[in-house]
């Protein structure tokens, strides 16, 4: 072999080299990478209970000036203790978490004797809806929804807000079994884009007596179905229990199942779960 075909032959092989090294450093590079995600998918945080403490501290920083009640008594602000279970899933990236066994309730005064009643599942998770009383009927005025999700190397968060227009009867002073209310609320979601409409009936179900912390309370049973549509598709069916002297919610169960579009396709969110006061006494107030 001549010695420029030698020499040729030794820099062919050395760039051969120097690629096929290239090549081993941005594989391992990948490799560590993805290592590293999975690593952190599979050992993200859950997240935990809302402590009562926690509550009651937040709690400490609302206005609790009791206004003037219209037509229903008010329940007492404060923080309650809720017992029950649930558990939310999204499909895509497959994430689960668990409502806590314990969860705080939330009841704070606001303006022209409305209130606000709040439940927090877990530390990532809560549900508040505005009350407002109108001569003989306890009406919901709008709601928010807070989820957080934990994917390891970063989270995901929304907030829902949803306004009643009109304000949808909740409770009213002489309820009848088989009476129903049509309610429509339109809100959007942070991690969402556009608007999405909750439309559906409410239905009496019948007047009864619940045992809450050893004490018989009259209450009204109902349930809501909404369907879901915009922004978001979906169906929603939840079963209540309201004081019917005040509308406190004592008692509740829900299951949800929303759909939305998103660049990697449909995601689908689902919910299910219940709860039950403790006492009609907060523990904190």
């Amino acid at each position: 072999m001549r010695q420029g075909d030698a020499g040729g032959s030794r820099r062919r092989a050395g760039r051969h080299h120097r690629v096929r090294n290239l090549l081993l450093a941005v594989l391992a590079v990948v490799v560590v990478a993805f290592a590293v995600l999975v690593g952190s998918y599979l050992l993200r945080g859950h997240p935990g209970a809302k402590s009562l403490r926690a509550a009651a501290q937040q709690f400490q920083q609302t206005s609790t000036s009791k206004p003037t009640p219209e037509g229903f008594a008010l329940p007492a602000a404060g923080v309650y203790r809720a017992s029950g279970s649930g558990t939310e899933r999204i499909s895509t990236p497959p994430n689960s978490q668990s409502d806590s066994p314990v969860m705080p309730v939330t009841v704070s005064y606001a303006a022209h004797g409305c209130w606000l009643w709040r439940i927090d599942y877990n530390t990532a998770h809560w549900h508040e809806y505005s009350f407002c009383p109108d001569t003989d009927r306890l009406l919901l005025e709008s709601q928010r929804n807070f989820v957080s999700w934990d994917f390891g190397l970063t989270s995901v968060t929304n907030l829902a807000r949803f306004t009643c227009r009109p304000p949808s009867p909740i409770v009213v002073s002489s309820p009848r079994p088989g009476e129903r209310f049509a309610f429509r609320c339109a809100g959007t979601n942070t991690a969402v884009s556009g608007r999405s409409i909750s439309s559906g009936p409410v239905v009496i179900v019948g007047l009864g007596t619940l045992e809450i912390g050893g004490s018989p309370v009259q209450a009204v049973h109902l349930t809501r179905t909404q369907t879901i549509s915009g922004a978001q598709v979906g169906r929603l069916e939840e079963s209540w229990w309201f004081a019917a002297s005040s509308g406190l919610p004592l008692e509740a169960s829900r299951n949800y199942r929303l759909v939305t579009e998103s660049p990697i396709g449909k995601v689908t969110y689902t919910e299910s779960g219940s709860w039950r006061l403790d006492s009609l006494v907060p523990i904190s107030g």
